[in-house]
């Protein structure tokens, strides 16, 4: 199995749109969008993004040949106090690549990329509780847990997921 990872280009943004769309609707509970929300739309926010390459916005893809199999993104925080700041979102890679690497490896990309961005030197993420191969993941990048938001999503049925908040600096040369 031969896996890249690279930023998305804009004829990545209907693959890209499959995907996430995918991630929504198998894993409800993890991500604070749903598929019912995220389908209706013509356009997922991403989408424009990629195709106008947006500086500060992007996704980092894990690609099997030219199948998009993994993606995980970033947002750079735009204030003048804090564009120091960005945000790791959107982590996922297809149930029938788990367990290989390509979580931790994809993520490691993303946090490249962010990092070879001018002033970026913080990075933080979000993931709920439950979630625990994420969690490992982002432990073993070097992320570190700093809060937990607890009752952060209400299920339908009235259950509540915390949410666990994560840091990550950049290293010191």
């Amino acid at each position: 199995m031969n896996i890249t990872y690279r930023k998305l280009q804009p004829h990545h943004a209907a693959a890209y749109r499959a995907i996430r769309l995918e991630a929504l609707y198998l894993f409800p509970q993890n991500f604070g969008s749903t598929h019912e929300n995220e389908s209706a739309k013509l356009k997922l926010a991403f989408e424009n993004y990629i195709e106008l390459q947006t500086p500060g916005k992007f996704i980092v893809g894990a690609f099997e040949g030219d199948t998009l199999i993994g993606i995980c993104g970033f947002v750079r925080d735009e204030g003048k106090k804090n564009i120091h700041r960005g945000s790791i979102i959107q982590m996922y890679v297809k149930q029938q690549y788990n367990g290989k690497g390509i979580g931790l490896t994809l993520l490691n990309a993303t946090v490249k990329e962010a990092f070879a961005l001018p002033g970026v030197e913080q990075l933080a993420l979000g993931v709920i509780t439950l979630n625990t191969p994420a969690v490992t993941i982002y432990n073993k990048a070097g992320f570190t847990p700093f809060a937990v938001h607890h009752n952060y999503f209400k299920e339908d049925d009235g259950s509540y997921l915390h949410q666990q908040y994560m840091i990550l600096h950049k290293p010191v040369d």
